[in-house]
């Protein structure tokens, strides 16, 4: 646009020139010096154009990149911005995982490409501010020097200039903060401007509202070699026994491209074995020293000051004290936060592991964590940077294989905190008494694995510990200097199985947290009464059957509570108390608790409460309340309890389990006969049970339940995704069969994805078909162990689409009377269902592809074949009267997995298979080549054609069809 504009302003001054001559215009020594002017501005301009544009196709130094991701990353940029008028892209990743290598590429490609207008590189320096990096953008665009002090006025011709060029791609390189592009000068709201950032940091894509985010990976091990060899420069030079030390070095450098490349170059012209083992050693013990790699880390170590607030930054580091490649469980990690006070200055656990959870976020947006599946995890490399920071404070040895506790040597007076978890440790040097007086956190965990005594000398000079973790340990008793640990905050000894004696803990005032859950030995804990600071104690599972009375009253501040049995009086002051665990004497006991904390401020979040009552089912009737603030209820033999609805709406309730309900008929609504009162206590009428929050349902052993939902409930279930009925004799549907749906309502069940069934031998079919609007995400069932269910999905018409049924995924065991009739089925599972004689029954009423099954199992003329497009897998085992898939062909082009064992009776296969090639037959198993030969299949050729193909396996007659398919256990 600016070239053009310029050869514009030279043809005008060209058409100017010859009318100097004429009589009507200025003096001609006037008109002469303007005109002067006028070129020589015109030539520094097209000095300026020409010099800039020859600067602009100088390409950036590219380094080498390998791997199938790096193309991959590459190849989605580009396309997204060539398909893009205009953009914001984030790029984002770990330092040293190659976001700037794979830019310099891309800005290269489009250097080359003359569509894609210009091309900006401009890197952001950690301590920018607005000035420089305008300064930097000037630079790029080759203006002259804007304003010195002017920030809008700067702005301004920075947006002008933008404007003016029209098309542009602006790469800024390494951003470390987020900024207002608009105040700084980037018009990114104009058409043709494309806007590519890269950063550590997920958080800052979203702060610059990126509209897309691209993560750049590790290399994964075979490229990560591939690239070390690139820079090391010669395969030849290195015999067999250091190429597999170099796997190893490899390995360690955990896919980093920058610690590939820097580890390749240190180690260039390195022949003998001891300079390579010397290397992976010091890798493997992050014991860097002055080499290249120590480069590295600092490099690293960037994102760690970044992270600015200390407290963060502590808890960064607490992640390093866990062994290499753990996968850590994100509660884990937020308890060891607060056990060390650097979340603990909240004055409630919910807002402990709010701030945990949002801390953990931010680490991971910062790609110093590993999100896997809920688990955190640090890169290798980046935990080294964690320890190399830590080192002159610390010794950190977890799941080194480590025997002995390190000598005495290593425990200097500038040691803070000591991981040893995970280890073997046998043994304890006799009198070993390390003076650490800044020594807070002590990390032992599972580490003790033998009958091991610790030395009284050992913790008589580590005044200053805060946290102990000897959980998992195989300790008989511990020595008695821990009573003296004054400044200690948090007493970890989970799952101590063979300790029996715990010293008296009454000098230990500052402690907060005493977990001896699993210690199942001890008996008794001397001095709880006088932690008048606890705030969580956790005594389930240990010989403590009930705290001493009184002790519970001098412990007003527990947040948590774990204890075998309480008083419900005494439970009922602990103001404090957001966590419990326990069981109650009766029924009386736990509902006076559940009265007052009706009153409370503050919600328990998590109960596991079994009330104990009478279990002949004559007990007194009295009602059974539950916190309607509880998230999670599991209850075993409420026997007095013959409908849910009548413990009140729990409205945030989102897991029940439900067992040994002696009594229960119903879940909610009325049932299908009188309303029956086991106590003939005066009838009432149930309230409507409002669970809006569940997700989760499992009901087992209650021997006359019957239905799930009674009549006309006045129910909805928005996030139920799971039901699991088990073992619940007398059970006969999920509903009533005489309640049908109110017409033009909206799903009942929206979100429910899975229903489970198993010994409930009174259950023929698992849903009506009215019901099934109701229940348009369901994906997975699963019957077990039913003898006379019959229908999946009963009474199906002939009105129904096939879009209605929604299921993919069937298993089907024990069930003696089943047959299928699910077309959008795309796994068939049955097992051992010994009376079932025919798998899919035809029989409609006269809609070609009905599946419909009615008892008697009447075949239908109308019809020549049934569709199931999406069955892909087959597996029938142990069915001795099974005679027929199906009376006639069942067309199911997507079949990859076909499985046929222990079906004596069963001759005919009537599945449409495509014969053109072998990869289009699935994997096929029958059993024995005998029952190879009686088999009968639609298609007159399939059994020549097939035995071309087939393999003899021991007992087993197997195809292999396509390449891809997966033979599947059964």
């Amino acid at each position: 646009m600016e070239v053009a504009n310029w050869l514009a302003n030279v043809e005008k001054l060209r058409n100017d020139c010859p009318e100097a001559t004429s009589e009507d215009c200025l003096p001609p020594q006037e008109l002469v010096d303007i005109l002067l002017h006028e070129v020589e501005d015109l030539m520094r301009q097209g000095t300026r154009l020409f010099e800039a544009r020859e600067i602009k196709v100088k390409e950036l130094l590219e380094n080498k990149m390998v791997g199938e991701a790096f193309w991959r990353n590459t190849s989605g940029i580009l396309e997204y911005l060539v398909g893009n008028h205009k953009c914001r892209l984030g790029i984002y990743g770990m330092g040293g995982v190659g976001k700037t290598t794979i830019m310099v590429h891309i800005q290269n490609k489009l250097l080359k490409e003359a569509n894609y207008g210009d091309v900006l590189w401009i890197t952001v320096s950690k301590d920018f501010n607005t000035q420089t990096l305008q300064d930097a953008i000037a630079e790029e665009l080759e203006l002259d020097k804007l304003p010195k002090k002017d920030v809008r006025k700067r702005a301004a011709m920075l947006c002008h200039c933008f404007k003016k060029r029209g098309k542009s791609t602006v790469i800024l390189d390494d951003v470390w903060e987020s900024f207002d592009l608009k105040e700084v000068g980037i018009p990114i709201e104009s058409n043709g401007i494309k806007l590519v950032l890269t950063t550590r940091s997920f958080k800052v894509c979203n702060q610059m509202q990126c509209e897309k985010m691209i993560k750049i990976e590790p290399l994964s091990h075979i490229e990560a070699e591939s690239l070390f060899f690139e820079e090391f420069g010669s395969k030849v030079a290195l015999n067999l026994d250091n190429k597999t030390v170099v796997k190893s070095i490899v390995k360690e450098c955990a896919g980093l491209p920058l610690a590939v490349i820097t580890v390749a170059r240190s180690m260039r012209g390195a022949a003998d074995a001891f300079q390579w083992t010397d290397c992976l050693e010091k890798l493997r013990e992050s014991d860097m020293g002055q080499t290249d790699m120590e480069k590295v880390l600092k490099k690293l170590e960037f994102s760690y000051n970044y992270l600015g607030d200390h407290a963060i930054q502590q808890c960064f580091l607490s992640c390093a004290l866990y062994p290499e490649d753990e996968l850590i469980d994100k509660f884990k990690l937020i308890e060891l936060f607060i056990d060390q006070g650097l979340i603990g200055q909240l004055n409630t656990r919910e807002k402990q592991y709010a701030r945990g959870l949002a801390i953990l976020n931010e680490l991971e947006d910062a790609c110093l964590l590993e999100n896997h599946e809920g688990k955190m995890k640090m890169h290798d490399l980046i935990r080294d940077m964690a320890l190399h920071i830590m080192s002159a404070t610390s010794i950190v040895k977890a799941g080194k294989w480590l025997r002995m506790i390190p000598p005495e040597e290593h425990w200097t007076d500038a040691l803070e905190k000591v991981s040893l978890m995970g280890n073997y440790i046998e043994e304890f040097s006799l009198n070993m008494s390390p003076n650490c007086p800044k020594l807070s956190t002590f990390l032992l965990n599972t580490s003790l694995l033998r009958d091991l005594f610790i030395p009284d000398s050992f913790f008589k000079h580590l005044w200053g510990l805060k946290v102990l973790d000897l959980s998992g340990c195989r300790l008989r008793e511990l020595p008695d200097s821990i009573s003296d640990l004054v400044n200690l905050t948090a007493l970890l000894l989970r799952g101590c199985h063979k300790l029996h004696r715990i010293p008296h803990l009454g000098k230990l005032r500052s402690l907060r947290k005493l977990d001896i859950s699993f210690c199942v030995r001890v008996e008794a804990l001397e001095g709880l009464e006088m932690l008048v600071n606890l705030r969580y104690l956790d005594m389930i599972a240990t010989r403590v059957e009930r705290l001493p009375k009184g002790t519970l009253g001098a412990l007003l501040s527990l947040q948590y509570l774990g204890v075998r049995q309480v008083n419900g009086e005494e439970i009922a002051k602990l103001w404090a108390l957001e966590t419990l665990i326990c069981c109650f004497d009766n029924v009386d006991d736990f509902n006076k608790f559940v009265r007052v904390d009706c009153e409370r401020s503050v919600n328990i979040l998590r109960s596991t409460v079994s009330a104990k009552g009478e279990s002949n089912g004559s007990g007194s009737g009295i009602r059974i309340l539950i916190p309607q603030d509880v998230r999670n209820l599991k209850a075993w033999c409420c026997d007095g309890v013959t409908n849910l609805s009548d413990m009140g709406p729990l409205e945030k309730l989102e897991e029940i389990q439900i067992r040994f309900w002696s009594n229960l008929r119903v879940l909610c609504g009325g049932q299908d006969e009188e309303v029956i009162d086991i106590h003939d206590s005066p009838t009432r009428t149930p309230t409507p049970l409002l669970l809006r929050s569940l997700k989760d349902l499992e009901i087992s052993y209650c021997p006359k339940l019957k239905y799930l939902i009674g009549h006309e409930p006045k129910f909805s279930l928005p996030h139920l995704q799971r039901i699991r009925i088990l073992f619940c004799a007398e059970m006969v549907g999920m509903t009533v069969a005489a309640t049908s749906p109110p017409l033009y309502a909206p799903p009942a069940f929206p979100s429910l994805k899975e229903i489970k069934v198993e010994r409930c031998n009174k259950m023929k079919r698992v849903v009506e078909s009215e019901w099934l609007p109701h229940f348009p995400n369901m994906r997975r069932i699963e019957v077990r162990s039913c003898d006379d269910m019959e229908e999946i999905i009963g009474g199906l018409s002939s009105y129904m689409s096939v879009e209605e049924i929604s299921p993919e995924w069937l298993l089907v065991e024990r069930c003696h009377e089943l047959p299928l009739h699910l077309q959008n089925l795309q796994t068939i599972q049955v097992f051992g269902c010994e009376g079932m004689a025919e798998l899919i029954s035809e029989t409609g009423q006269g809609q070609e592809g009905s599946v419909t099954t009615p008892v008697n199992n009447t075949p239908s003329s109308s019809q020549s074949s049934i569709s199931l497009l999406e069955l892909n897998s087959l597996y029938l085992h142990n069915l001795p009267q099974l005679k027929s898939l199906c009376e006639v062909s069942i067309t199911c082009n997507s079949m990859k997995n076909l499985v046929v064992i222990g079906c004596p009776k069963l001759n005919r296969i009537p599945v449409e298979l495509q014969l053109r090639d072998i990869e289009d037959l699935p994997y096929i198993e029958v059993e024995g080549e005998e029952k190879w030969k009686t088999l009968i299949w639609d298609h007159p050729d399939a059994q020549a054609y097939l035995q071309s193909h087939l393999v003899f396996n021991g007992s087993r007659c197997i195809l292999e069809g396509r390449r891809n398919s997966c033979e599947l256990s059964i």
